[in-house]
């Protein structure tokens, strides 16, 4: 009797111990895949956002020009081969960029926090609303422990990021 007893003690922790690896081996893996594509995502559009005309003529703020912001616009005017990107191309070439890569099968709020145009540098911070729907099931629907509701997840992935040229 005790041998059958302790069968069972182990063959439910076993069962128990794979559900909770394959929980957070999905939350991990999902995670380090949304990164990667933050990452790669980021660094495309700041290179497709490089304002080539402003490289080669020295554009910087001016205080006249509607294109410059002058929260964003450090460049010195006049100073040639210094790089600068766009606001609006940045933020147009990562959400396509961002579409065309992304799971469709979650939601994902994208925010820029910081675009600086000169030096190029920016913040953006990704939230993913990761489901545990089966996990949720298994406890019961919209079950609330410790103020913690377990149908979903969020996933935070912040990037800061600056381009820097080989001088």
């Amino acid at each position: 009797m005790k041998t059958a007893v302790w069968g069972y003690l182990f063959l439910f922790l076993g069962i128990l111990g794979l559900l909770l690896i394959n929980l957070f081996g999905n939350i991990t893996l999902n995670n380090e895949q949304d990164y990667y594509l933050l990452k790669e995502v980021t660094k495309s559009a700041l290179t497709d956002s490089v304002d080539v005309t402003a490289y080669r003529l020295g554009i910087g703020y001016d205080g006249v020009t509607p294109d410059t912001d002058p929260e964003s616009m450090h460049c010195i005017e006049g100073q040639t081969e210094v790089i600068r990107i766009v606001k609006e191309r940045f933020v147009e070439s990562f959400i396509r960029h961002f579409a065309e890569n992304a799971d469709r099968n979650k939601t994902y709020k994208i925010s820029f926090n910081d675009i600086d145009e000169c030096p190029p540098k920016v913040t953006v911070t990704i939230s993913t609303n990761e489901s545990l729907s089966w996990f949720a099931k298994l406890l019961g629907k919209k079950e609330k422990t410790f103020d913690y509701e377990t149908e979903t997840a969020d996933v935070v992935n912040v990037l800061n990021a600056i381009l820097e040229s080989e001088d």
